[in-house]
């Protein structure tokens, strides 16, 4: 049976929209899908949750930064972390140290780290808090230009900066003033620290 003209063109119509919802769903989808950056970034090419990154040098295992989230740039080979945690380690693979702060970036190509916000670091003997520290693997020494705080077994030193091992053994403070024993721990230590060899070096 032969359709009316104006019942043929309706057909048409509703065709025709539902072609171009099913073609337009898909491009909604894929906006909405793409990962957001840290504030003030571009789009990451790469997002991974509770990810993980070893820092090595010549084959060593120097470290292990992990973060809530890891966004990854691929032009300019920098690795942003949200709420990071980096466990150092020494030559012989063994748990020296580790650090907690709010966000950090790396970069691929040296693996060189920056750490920022509430940035701690909890050795066996020693536990270190500023605001800013670098580490570089190369020389595997962490600093800091920002005021910093130590606590080396009871002993409280303010400073300028900071310069030492990851392990906390050998810290050398600058522009540092010293209070001894008058101020509590300034957060707990790591399990895994416990076990390390004694320091007899102070």
């Amino acid at each position: 049976m032969r359709l009316p003209i104006w019942m043929t063109l309706v057909l048409a119509v509703l065709t025709a929209a539902g072609v171009i919802a099913c073609e337009e769903e898909p491009t909604r989808a894929r906006t909405t899908d793409l990962p957001a950056g840290p504030p003030g970034m571009p789009l990451p090419d790469q997002v991974v949750e509770n990810g993980e990154h070893f820092i090595t040098m010549e084959g060593v295992k120097k470290a292990l930064l992990t973060g809530e989230q890891l966004y990854f740039y691929n032009q300019s080979g920098k690795v942003v972390g949200d709420t990071i945690e980096v466990s150092f380690f020494d030559d012989a693979g063994a748990f020296v140290s580790r650090l907690t702060a709010l966000s950090g970036e790396m970069d691929q190509e040296s693996q060189e780290m920056t750490a920022r916000g509430n940035v701690f670091v909890a050795g066996r003997d020693a536990t270190i808090r500023t605001e800013v520290l670098h580490y570089d693997p190369r020389v595997n020494r962490i600093t800091s230009d920002a005021p910093t705080v130590i606590n080396q077994q009871g002993n409280v030193i303010r400073g300028r900066g900071v310069d030492s091992d990851p392990a906390l053994r050998d810290i050398r403070i600058r522009g540092g003033s010293a209070v001894l024993r008058s101020e509590p721990e300034l957060g707990p230590r790591p399990a895994e620290a416990d076990t390390a060899a004694p320091d007899d070096s102070t």
